[in-house]
């Protein structure tokens, strides 16, 4: 598989609301320690402890589920290198929240390429899962990397 060995990167913006009311509802026993500056920046903005491990919490659960999307996008950028015939290997995914994009590296063919993929489009291949989205992943990652469209 030409995905084996990718790396997935996530930046800015993971906390959705499902990660926050998990991390409101989780026992005081579940929260992470805060580190010695995680607590000073608590009594900087003036929050208990508890309330700012519960954000430090809900990022690291916004964070796990976008690592998980990009691994499961990874994976189907993959299929679609190995349809292709092109010998394009996907070294990373790097989520851009401030940019709302992913933006693949690829490593191959004598050069290196990178296609920025919109999260709407990246959602709808992870989530959705109909081959309408993927069929266009497959027609941006043509036009960027010249592949025979799968």
């Amino acid at each position: 598989m030409a995905t084996q060995d990718f790396r997935v990167f996530v930046s800015g913006g993971t906390v959705t609301l499902d990660a926050w009311r998990q991390a409101m509802s989780a026992p005081e026993s579940d929260l992470p320690p805060l580190s010695e500056a995680q607590k000073e920046a608590a009594r900087f903005v003036r929050m208990g402890e508890p309330e700012y491990a519960r954000g430090v919490l809900a990022d690291e659960l916004g964070s796990k589920r976008q690592q998980e999307k990009g691994r499961r996008l990874g994976e189907i950028i993959g299929e679609i290198l190995d349809q292709s015939g092109k010998r394009w290997r996907l070294d990373s995914l790097v989520r851009k929240g401030v940019r709302f994009q992913w933006t693949a590296r690829f490593e191959g063919a004598g050069s290196d390429r990178e296609v920025e993929i919109p999260f709407d489009l990246a959602n709808d291949v992870v989530e959705g899962g109909d081959p309408y989205s993927k069929s266009r992943l497959a027609r941006l990652l043509a036009g960027k990397l010249e592949l025979t469209a799968a």
